[in-house]
């Protein structure tokens, strides 16, 4: 009993010292299953391993393959293979774990040290791989397109990514440094194909897919100009799509809608039926007055009311308006305005329905400087402004005002004018503006102190 004890108790420390020296040994040594750079450097020390790394590395040749077809070949050295140093490879040693040599003995647990950004030049590297885009891109590539949502027969449905063939710069240095890594002198061009980053199976795309149905489940607005325009829920339905998995609005189709609505509502650029102090009711085509959607920043807003709000609760939305004349109720000119008649010589300015100012006036003189017709604006009101510019001669002019209203963007507006003698009738055919619509002075301040800015003024 005695000696199988001292029989065991030697054994023990037999192979403890064994395991001992082994492991002292890898101190200098690799691991048996250290591989660098593609190479078997087990069991080497760090100058022995250097030696065989230079030998290796230096001008090993790659080749880039498609289909069967080679389309490219490098060397190591042309793709800034740099060789490690002795130094280099004492700090690998230095990481291994001596004591576990024993599961090292196999490659079942090799220790693989590729070549990496660290030790590549980056402008060789570079070069090459933007030599390989050039060649691959000499023949025809699809491009790979991701898995998305889409709404067809009433229904929500997830369309297949798309696999092409494209490579870009990017996808190719991550092809191309794998194969260094891996020590791979064949490279699959195949593997810097640019794949479809979502997939039917995609977790973002199912929760995109749920939130569709969820926004199809409530009900969109817009209230316009006193009205209620509700969007059928297919229309909506049909806005949605996917943007690399994540729930988007087709901008496109939005814009379309919002700019239809805008031309069919707005009121900045249509001919008015507008009934007349004692001209009876007449047609009076665009001018400067009026309103429009603002498309772009109503679609912006719109984003996140149908992509955020619609998945829990109902909206409705007034659209941005831009231009003037917008009223809540659909009212239009309204009840201020200024009435301008060219064929009577005449000016009426009402005020919440009521007449405050009737006077004479005298227009432009036909055909050069005949007064527009449309329905304008009062944009600005001035005090002892000069206007300036051409006679019908050529000649210039410099007028001096007391009152100037400017109504359209050509430089007509309303102001007094000292130099007439007279107003009304047919004066303005020998004596008339420039476009003008001139105002007795006496009057004028009256009509400046009276029309606020942004008051339609109907010339017909």
């Amino acid at each position: 009993m005695k000696r199988s004890t001292k029989t065991i108790l030697g054994l023990v420390l037999f192979l403890a010292a064994a395991y001992g020296i082994r492991s002292a040994h890898y101190n200098s040594h690799f691991l048996s299953d250290t591989v660098i750079g593609g190479v078997h450097v087990g069991g080497k020390t760090t100058t022995e391993a250097a030696q065989m790394l230079k030998g290796h590395l230096a001008d090993e040749r790659y080749t880039v393959v498609e289909n069967h077809k080679k389309i490219a070949t490098f060397t190591s050295r042309q793709a800034g293979v740099h060789t490690p140093t002795q130094t280099e490879l004492s700090h690998v040693m230095a990481q291994q774990n001596n004591w576990a040599w024993p599961l090292h003995l196999t490659t079942a647990t090799a220790s693989t040290h590729g070549v990496d950004s660290a030790n590549v030049n980056q402008a060789r590297f570079n070069n090459v791989a933007r030599q390989i885009v050039a060649t691959a891109s000499q023949a025809p590539r699809t491009t790979s397109k991701n898995a998305h949502l889409t709404y067809r027969n009433g229904q929500f449905t997830v369309t297949k990514p798309v696999y092409g063939t494209a490579v870009t710069l990017t996808s190719t240095k991550q092809a191309l440094m794998q194969a260094l890594e891996a020590d791979t002198q064949q490279l699959q061009l195949s593997n810097a194909y640019v794949k479809p980053s979502v997939t039917a199976k995609s977790a973002s795309l199912s929760r995109a897919e749920a939130n569709a149905q969820k926004i199809a489940g409530h009900t969109l607005t817009f209230k316009l100009a006193g009205k209620a325009h509700p969007v059928s829920t297919k229309r909506v339905a049909s806005w949605l799509t996917t943007k690399n998995g994540q729930l988007a609005l087709k901008t496109g189709a939005v814009t379309k809608y919002v700019s239809a609505l805008s031309k069919k509502y707005g009121t900045v650029s249509k001919t008015r039926r507008f009934k007349t102090t004692n001209s009876g009711t007449v047609a009076v085509p665009a001018g400067l007055y009026g309103w429009s959607i603002k498309v772009a920043a109503t679609v912006k807003r719109l984003k996140p009311a149908v992509l955020t709000t619609m998945r829990t609760q109902n909206v409705t939305q007034t659209p941005t308006i831009q231009g003037t004349g917008y009223h809540k109720n659909g009212a239009d000119i309204g009840k201020t305005y200024v009435e301008v008649s060219k064929a009577k010589q005449h000016m009426w300015i009402y005020k919440n329905g009521q007449l405050v100012i009737s006077t004479a006036v005298v227009t432009g003189k036909p055909p050069k400087g005949t007064t527009p017709s449309g329905v304008y604006v009062v944009w600005s009101k001035q005090r002892n402004a000069t206007l300036r510019g051409l006679n019908d001669d050529g000649s210039k002019y410099a007028s001096k005002v007391s009152y100037w209203m400017p109504v359209d963007n050509t430089g007509v507006g309303i102001h007094d004018s000292p130099w007439q003698p007279q107003y009304g009738g047919t004066w303005y055919k020998s004596h008339g503006s420039h476009g003008c619509v001139n105002t007795p002075p006496a009057v004028m301040k009256h009509v400046f102190a009276t029309v606020a800015l942004n008051t339609p003024v109907v010339i017909y």
